[in-house]
């Protein structure tokens, strides 16, 4: 028999997932805002349940970690 492993992702709320980044990183400049216009926008994809939508936070780290891509060209040049 083959045994499969399920991915659970932890989903967390606008402020529950806040809370988890400023444990993995205190010093973060990521604010509030900035997290909720991220969602508000569809920059960070969310689950809706009822009235909460939920972030994934695997996804929500690998956002922020890709989150600026080196510039391929300076301006002005």
């Amino acid at each position: 028999m083959i045994e499969s492993t399920i991915y659970i992702p932890r989903l967390r709320t606008l402020p529950q997932a806040m809370e988890e980044l400023k444990k993995a990183d205190p010093d973060t400049a990521l604010t509030m805002r900035a997290l909720r216009r991220m969602v508000n926008t569809g920059e960070l994809p969310t689950v809706a349940i009822n009235s909460k939508r939920l972030i994934n936070m695997a996804l929500l780290f690998d956002h922020i970690s890709c989150y600026n891509e080196p510039v391929s060209r300076v301006s002005g040049m």
